[in-house]
């Protein structure tokens, strides 16, 4: 028997080590024994908030996602938790602002992102419910294979950054080099068509129109996260939160592609609803900077690209003027 249970200990050996490897490597803090996530996935981010809930809180897609917590606190005030990430739909983000309010029924403050893109009927993704499912079963991320290619793409980055280091070429920290950035520098070169004519938009910008093209074409407002929206709206001010609805920048070359495909027109009503409602409730209002409610000016070379501000450049202007209204 004693030999049996030697045997079974040294097939073992190399699943601890392993798991060790993992929880050393993964990057989304599941587990709470890192000061923080690395990055801005949501079960990162929500586990976070399971661990620790705040009461003012940032939820929306990649458009929110990248704010410099430090910034957000000089011009907002203390206390934000930032639960948005990359891709998510209106529907998700509703769906993690219901989880929040049961989490901590504490909740003061909500910056609530919407948009154009968010609101089309098309684009309407579900993930909260396998997100939930994996946030209360630790096995269930262990085994996750998207986790464990996340923990070897994490390895592969602490390699490089390692070489880095003993190069010379950084000297930010493992957690700085970790973070999440969307910031360029724009040659001439990226300005130059294949005419040779020169033209005012940046290579990455003149890309993101082609990208997003087929999926705002045949745009339509997505009525059931809509009424779901005003549900939050209601239900927000009723409870006493304070909710704002921000409607992040864009650039131009996003604006005249919407124009072109009526989005401009089929949103008017939509902002002429949301804002007549908000005048309604106590606590409720929208910022709109997408549509040119709020005019914030900005270069093209402070876009990242056709949506996101670069976090460098841009993204700085835009934290400052949102987050100085709510403070």
């Amino acid at each position: 028997m004693g030999k049996i249970l030697k045997k079974l200990a040294l097939l073992f050996v190399p699943v601890a080590l392993y798991f060790a490897f993992f929880l050393y490597f993964e990057p989304n803090n599941y587990f709470g024994l890192k000061e923080s996530a690395a990055g801005t996935a949501p079960i990162g981010r929500v586990k976070a908030f399971a661990q620790d809930p705040h009461t003012r809180l940032i939820l929306g897609d990649s458009r929110l996602a990248h704010f410099d917590m430090d910034e957000v606190a000089e011009w907002g005030g203390e206390g934000w938790q930032n639960l948005a990430f990359g891709g998510a739909s209106l529907r998700e983000t509703l769906d993690l602002l219901e989880y929040c309010l049961e989490t901590q029924p504490d909740t003061s403050q909500i910056l609530l992102e919407v948009s154009f893109y968010t609101l089309n009927a098309k684009y309407d993704t579900d993930r909260m419910s396998a997100l939930q499912d994996t946030l209360d079963n630790p096995l269930a991320y262990l085994f996750n294979l998207e986790y464990n290619v996340n923990a070897f793409t994490s390895f592969r980055n602490w390699l490089i950054w390692q070489g880095q280091v003993r190069r010379g070429e950084t000297t930010d920290t493992w957690a700085q080099a970790q973070q999440e950035t969307e910031t360029a520098d724009w040659p001439e070169e990226d300005y130059i068509l294949e005419d040779g004519t020169r033209s005012p938009l940046h290579k990455k910008l003149r890309e993101y129109v082609q990208i997003i093209d087929p999926v705002i074409t045949g745009w339509s407002v997505n009525e059931k996260q809509l009424a779901r929206l005003r549900d939050a709206m209601e239900e927000c001010s009723r409870r006493g939160i304070r909710l704002t609805l921000v409607l992040p920048p864009m650039h131009e070359s996003v604006t005249e592609l919407c124009r072109q495909k009526g989005i401009e027109e089929g949103m008017a009503p939509v902002l002429e609803e949301l804002y007549a409602l908000a005048d309604q409730l106590d606590g409720v209002e929208v910022l709109d900077y997408e549509w040119g409610g709020i005019p914030l000016e900005l270069e093209e070379w402070q876009y990242f690209d056709g949506f996101h501000l670069d976090t460098e450049k841009g993204l700085p202007l835009f934290t400052q003027d949102l987050f100085s209204r709510l403070a």
